[in-house]
């Protein structure tokens, strides 16, 4: 290879040599056909990229709310009115200077085109910057009874791997025989690691559906939940125990789709007031300021087969003292 090299720097010093020409020639082909690739590809992403989010350049005001635009003909509620709504908010943004002028238009636009559970949220609102961002699990031995509260959560890829294996964690002892799960005051947030953390109790089937305007499904299953983390798959299970979940009038969002990876099994009892009612399903999106858009683009099918598009989840024991009556249920089934 030395000697190649060799030849070839002696060619190129000496012009006059065919070989060298030749390879000159080839070069500058090869230069020229790579310097038109690269001006296309430039071309296309500043022309199609802002419809992806994908900005070579500093976008204007008007650009920044297209490309958000774009994402929220996902919506679920973009009916048949909704192109002369976009019309109408994209004309009132002609005007704006800044991204910040963009954010009440966007703010209502959102919420026609995702209904309540949508949210366009500004840099200084992002989730991630909130107080859920460092919430952790809390897990008790309540004398046989595996007691575990599981928080509202938004925190970072780290934070979300440790709140996952802090429960999964617990469930791996065996000094329990029976299992409490806490989802009182769960607003939600992130429902992954929520529902990782608790997938040894989960049966290896879909655990609930997204069901789309266009009426398409997605199944998710407890390794769906486990591959999103990047979590060790496993077929380790927890004790088959029986199980009682709380919920109350806070339990939202995130928090809701933990309750419903359990509605319907055999083994659960669930115990305490209606929920929230935020059973959709979301997309997350960071956008070039750092704002942030969720958006509702589905609703929600059980495993039961019943539909919920922000709906609340009904207890099976409806009971403003949900852990005493837990509690005294698992006992009952434990034998004390």
């Amino acid at each position: 290879m030395e000697n190649v090299s060799l030849f070839c720097y002696n060619q190129l010093r000496n012009p006059h040599k065919k070989g060298c020409a030749i390879m000159k020639k080839v070069l500058l082909g090869c230069l020229g056909t790579v310097l038109v690739l690269l001006a296309l590809l430039i071309g296309f992403l500043a022309y199609f990229g802002p419809d992806y989010g994908i900005f070579l350049f500093p976008p204007s005001p008007q650009d920044y709310a297209r490309s958000v635009v774009k994402k929220l003909d996902f919506g679920l509620y973009t009916d048949k009115d909704w192109e002369n709504e976009k019309k109408k908010a994209l004309e009132k943004l002609g005007s704006a200077k800044t991204y910040q002028d963009t954010y009440p238009v966007l703010e209502e636009l959102t919420k026609e085109a995702g209904g309540k559970h949508s949210y366009f949220l500004s840099p200084q609102d992002n989730p991630e910057n909130s107080p859920e961002s460092k919430n952790q699990p809390e897990v008790q031995n309540r004398e046989g009874i595996l007691y575990l509260k599981v928080p509202a959560f938004t925190g970072d890829a780290q934070a979300t791997k440790a709140y996952a294996k802090k429960l999964s964690a617990a469930l791996k002892r065996d000094d329990y025989q029976a299992v409490l799960v806490d989802l009182r005051d769960n607003t939600g947030g992130n429902m992954y690691p929520m529902i990782a953390g608790l997938s040894s109790l989960l049966p290896d089937e879909d655990l609930f559906q997204f069901v789309y305007k266009n009426g398409s499904k997605s199944a998710v299953s407890r390794l769906d939940i486990l591959q999103q983390l990047g979590l060790e798959q496993t077929d380790e299970k927890a004790k088959k125990v029986q199980i009682a979940v709380l919920i109350n009038g806070k339990t939202g969002s995130s928090g809701e789709m933990t309750v419903l990876a359990f509605k319907g099994l055999e083994n659960v009892k669930i115990f305490g007031q209606p929920t929230a009612s935020y059973t959709t399903g979301n997309n997350y999106y960071q956008l070039y300021d750092g704002a942030v858009l969720l958006l509702t683009t589905s609703s929600i099918l059980d495993r039961t087969g019943k539909l919920y598009e922000n709906e609340a989840i009904q207890p099976d024991i409806q009971t403003d003292q949900p852990l005493e009556e837990a509690e005294s249920w698992l006992k009952g089934q434990i034998g004390e």
